[in-house]
């Protein structure tokens, strides 16, 4: 069938479906209510299953593709258009990924009907402990929570967006949103690169430890005088040990 074939109040319908699919890109077959943990059926979600071959032939002229992941309960669109992706920050996309993590954890302890919820303290702890972030401001974690929220791919149940115990509903979504695959890609850059500067960092206080010798070493030749008792005996740059090794170094 196609849209033109439908009554008016389904073509409008599926406009306003096409509309929430761009805002949001996910949309799951369960919802949350703000303040509420039980989850109810998704009234977008059943429609699109009722129409999806109308709808999918309709993005599909757009440019979009519309996908069904049955297992999760998740529909959501991908374009081969660049323009039209959603590109996240460094900070969203570690919360993303500081989520999916959480959420593979705790799926298998969830609640009876498998909802599982975290709070923005447990997203902080997961990226302190991967190496990922030093520290996360309260405006950024605002910021990205909400970003995750706005895509569908998290959900408020109490709390406000800033506060550090804000208690979150991570969507099935999530799944969609982040593969295995790039899942473990990102966990491994982001231990290499915690591993490079760990290495730089220690290489940097050995250049400062080396250098603050070498200051040392200069200020006792230049302090010296050949009236000063034992000043014949005191070791100069060529005969400390290790000095060709600490020039070559900084060579």
């Amino acid at each position: 069938m196609r849209i033109s074939e439908c009554d008016p109040a389904t073509q409008e319908r599926v406009r306003e479906i096409c509309q929430e699919l761009f805002h949001n890109n996910y949309i799951t077959e369960f919802i949350f209510a703000p303040n509420e943990s039980l989850k109810k059926a998704n009234p977008s979600y059943s429609f699109i299953m009722l129409h999806f071959d109308v709808i999918e032939e309709l993005l599909d002229q757009c440019g979009w593709r519309l996908h069904h992941d049955d297992s999760a309960g998740v529909l959501y669109l991908s374009s081969e258009y660049v323009k039209a992706k959603t590109v996240l920050n460094k900070m969203e996309s570690y919360f993303l990924l500081a989520l999916r993590l959480l959420y593979d954890e705790n799926r298998t302890k969830a609640s009876a009907s498998g909802e599982v919820f975290v709070t923005a303290r447990d997203i902080v702890e997961q990226l302190t402990t991967l190496n990922a972030v030093a520290e996360v401001t309260k405006q950024d974690r605002e910021r990205a929570l909400r970003t995750l929220a706005n895509k569908n791919i998290i959900s408020r149940m109490t709390g406000a967006w800033g506060d550090i115990d804000v208690r979150i509903a991570v969507l099935p979504s999530i799944v969609c949103a982040i593969s295995p695959e790039k899942t473990k890609a990102v966990r491994e850059m982001i231990s290499v690169n915690a591993r490079e500067f760990t290495q730089n960092d220690e290489d940097a206080r050995e250049d400062d430890d080396s250098q603050e010798d070498e200051d040392i070493l200069r200020d006792d030749d230049m302090s010296g005088d050949e009236d000063t008792p034992g000043y014949e005996d005191a070791p100069g740059y060529e005969d400390t040990p290790g000095y060709e090794d600490v020039r070559e170094d900084d060579e």
